[in-house]
């Protein structure tokens, strides 16, 4: 499939040509609009699209994407999750993100509709539509599953993207009967390349690479992702990982690696093994200079707490040594900034 060949999408219900997109002109400033003005984007001469990539392989940086790939990556999704013109999606996360642009494009290729909604919370709330397809940050999927139980489950297919999935969701979901997924991907590649089952039999704490991708690990245990589709090389990713038979196992990122007396600690394996038992508990693990060991973990938190690490599976050395007590602040799609003390 060329990208020059797509020249309709269903907005809303209502079909438009590339010609009605181009000319459409639009007085309110909302996501619809934004919508729109991505679409002018891409229906315009240029065969790229600029992004703002996340810094999952470096300093977050603009960067110019061929339209192509974005059908490729489209294609892919929309093949393994059975996704085609009978499909209804709803567009609730910002189309300024790579997630967001992929939404619309999986529309315009497969040809289904897209219900584009305001960009919230609790974007299930007042929502009167049924969809099959939904994409979702962790911070949503916390709020939607307060709010709005019923609506979720009855979309088939969920994908949550852009941040570490809550356990307290992950309990939440367990007898649900939909599928949810959580992703891995970056505006590099062109939106998600590998998918992990968060429910049901086939859940799994392994991400399950996409066709047309591969991985591998380098020398550092870094992930490398290979698909000649989308990629002109290899990409070498900050994330460390450990290769499953169907993908890998995302350890944590290279960059928050804690080195403390000379063992070298993961914060999200410790974050891992806490929240098993904490759920609930609002925090990160992150480290604190030491004379003796160089780097100390320690845990964040914005209330006091008490903790009973002798009874978790922490290795002695993943043990916090200190309690810190403080605001613990996230980006606008729920991933937290971690910082060190």
């Amino acid at each position: 499939m060329d990208y020059k060949s797509l020249e309709h999408i269903t907005l809303n219900q209502k079909l438009y040509s590339k010609k009605e997109i181009l000319e459409l002109e639009l007085k309110e400033e909302n996501h619809f609009k934004e919508v729109v003005n991505f679409l002018k984007d891409w229906f315009s001469n240029s065969t790229e699209i600029t992004a703002q990539t996340s810094g999952s392989t470096g300093t977050p940086k603009q960067i110019s994407i061929p339209k192509q790939s974005f059908i490729e990556s489209a294609l892919n999704t929309c093949k393994f999750l059975n996704l085609d013109r009978n499909t209804h999606a709803l567009l609730c996360i910002p189309v300024k993100y790579i997630g967001g642009k992929m939404m619309v494009i999986r529309a315009l290729t497969q040809g289904y509709n897209l219900w584009v909604e305001e960009p919230s919370s609790a974007p299930l709330k007042n929502f009167k539509h049924t969809v099959d397809f939904l994409a979702i940050t962790p911070m949503q999927a916390q709020q939607i599953v307060i709010d709005s139980p019923k609506e979720l489950e009855q979309i088939e297919q969920v994908i949550i993207g852009g941040g570490a999935v809550t356990q307290s969701f992950i309990n939440e979901i367990k007898s649900f009967k939909n599928n949810f997924y959580s992703t891995y991907g970056m505006t590099e590649t062109v939106s998600h390349i590998a998918l992990k089952r968060l429910n049901g039999s086939h859940k799994s704490d392994s991400f399950e690479v996409l066709p047309s991708y591969s991985v591998s690990l380098n020398k550092e245990s870094s992930l490398v992702i290979d698909c000649p589709s989308l990629l002109s090389g290899k990409l070498i990713t900050n994330d460390i990982a450990e290769l499953t038979s169907k993908g890998f196992k995302w350890l944590g990122r290279k960059d928050n690696v804690i080195n403390s007396g000379g063992i070298k600690i993961s914060p999200e394996a410790i974050e891992e093994k806490i929240k098993a038992n904490y759920p609930d508990l609002e925090f990160y693990i992150t480290s604190k200079k030491d004379k003796t060991l160089g780097e100390k973990v320690v845990l964040i938190t914005e209330k006091e707490i008490e903790i009973d690490f002798k009874n978790l599976d922490l290795e002695k050395y993943e043990i916090p040594k200190e309690i810190v007590i403080k605001p613990i602040n996230k980006t606008e799609t729920g991933k937290i900034k971690r910082k060190k003390v």
